[in-house]
């Protein structure tokens, strides 16, 4: 088997849902000496997406924030691997990604995952794939590893769908379709969103951290399929 082929089977045995492989060339931030991108996700149960709207979504909330250590450690055995074959690689772990102020990393996870032929950016500015819509989350490695890359997707499938941006209760979605001339801002307002999420976790009195919305997560077509 080829090294891209190995790696996607070791990845997956660990528990990815998927895995791509992307070119980085041209990425915003991308570290010196890194070509490649290994982009994993993990999908959220069935049953924490049907959580999010009822009374008590506790489900979603543990799942949802528990899937970091889940990725850490799928992402530190495909950096192992790599290293063991000779690459220099990075699995940009939750002690190591770097946050800006309006609560994203400086490396756009959505973005590899594009690259990578995992899904596209929808309206919502979460990564649509699919077969789960965005109910996932996503991990990267980096790497100098010449893997083979998949065809990227270049532009949004959401079409006229408005779904996402009608349910979003602090306005933070525009409705505007991505490609990969999009600047990420004008698609979603973090501070709108981060603002909401406040005020969530005081209503619900939370000492630390910021309670889960996720309504665009759920009202997606295509999450709704998978669930169903």
């Amino acid at each position: 088997m080829s090294l891209s082929k190995d790696l996607e089977s070791l990845l997956k045995s660990e528990g990815a849902t998927g895995v791509g492989f992307a070119n980085l060339k041209g990425l915003k931030n991308t570290p010196q000496g890194y070509i490649s991108g290994v982009s994993i996700f993990v999908k959220l149960s069935k049953d924490a997406i049907k959580s999010i709207n009822t009374k008590n979504n506790t489900l979603y909330q543990e799942e949802y924030k528990g899937l970091d250590e889940k990725l850490d450690k799928i992402a530190l055995k495909g950096e192992e691997y790599l290293k063991s074959k000779g690459y220099k690689a990075e699995a940009l772990t939750s002690d190591k990604l770097l946050i800006t102020e309006d609560n994203t990393s400086q490396i756009s996870f959505e973005e590899v995952a594009t690259r990578a032929g995992l899904g596209w950016i929808g309206k919502s500015c979460l990564l649509i794939t699919p077969d789960y819509g965005p109910a996932i989350k996503l991990i990267t490695i980096l790497t100098n590893a010449p893997l083979t890359y998949a065809k990227p997707v270049k532009a949004s499938l959401c079409g006229m769908c408005t779904e996402c941006r009608d349910s979003c209760k602090p306005g933070a979605i525009n409705g505007i379709l991505w490609n990969t001339n999009t600047n990420p801002d004008t698609l979603f307002n973090h501070k709108k969103c981060l603002k909401h999420l406040k005020k969530l976790s005081k209503k619900q009195s939370q000492d630390e951290g910021f309670e889960l919305c996720s309504q665009c997560v759920y009202v997606c077509p295509k999450t709704q399929n998978y669930i169903k």
